[in-house]
């Protein structure tokens, strides 16, 4: 590109970058965000899936405040023999557009819908994220989320406050990491936004010459 092209989207990227900071973004070790920021600025740059819709449940059977912990742990010892047994809490499911060819040498894309299960729900939305790309992207096989932050940006919002997470990701083959940001008053949506970030970026070298359709 021509020096005049290259100053006007680096003014473009400035400008989204000074915007998302008056929400509550900061981009300081969120490098991936960032440069995945960039390439989406790029004229060529290829989405390797994008997700199309989700859904996030939570479930339980009773209800454990501080003041009735003690009272189930002895209950728990009570009925299980001393064993207190842990099941999935949560239930996610993810449709992605995603190609359809694993070696990545067809433009070829179809929507794949998963539900997986997990101890919450970012990660039950992790799991079937995962699960609905492996297929298109074995590479992902080697993905693991290490960390996961959170800070209240608005306190005096109470329980409508906006939330910025912090993603940890890393490539267990290659010991590559790489941390994603994203900011919402939802933290289901803040969440699921830094998982995308992060698995695309886990992918931004792998997929070439594709391009996500908005076919029916």
């Amino acid at each position: 590109i021509d020096e005049k092209t290259s100053a006007e989207r680096s003014l473009v990227i400035l400008e989204r970058v000074k915007h998302l900071e008056s929400m509550g973004y900061t981009f300081e070790g969120a490098d991936a965000s960032v440069e995945l920021m960039i390439l989406h600025s790029t004229q060529h740059y290829c989405l390797p899936f994008r997700v199309l819709d989700y859904t996030a449940q939570v479930y339980d059977t009773d209800v454990d405040s501080a003041s009735r912990v003690m009272s189930k742990m002895e209950n728990d010892k009570t009925t299980n023999g001393g064993t207190v047994t842990k099941t999935n809490l949560a239930r996610a499911t993810v449709n992605v557009r995603v190609l359809d060819d694993p070696n990545h040498e067809e433009d070829e894309f179809l929507d794949r819908l998963e539900v997986a299960e997990g101890n919450g729900p970012v990660d039950a939305l992790a799991n079937a994220l995962k699960k609905a790309l492996v297929p298109s992207h074995p590479e992902l096989e080697n993905l693991q989320l290490i960390d996961y932050k959170v800070r209240i940006l608005d306190p005096a919002a109470a329980t409508a406050a906006a939330t910025r997470v912090m993603i940890e990701f890393k490539d267990i083959k290659t010991d590559r990491q790489w941390t994603t940001v994203s900011v919402d008053r939802n933290i289901i949506s803040a969440s699921l936004n830094a998982l995308v970030d992060g698995f695309e970026y886990a992918l931004k070298d792998v997929v070439a010459g594709c391009v996500i359709e908005d076919f029916e």
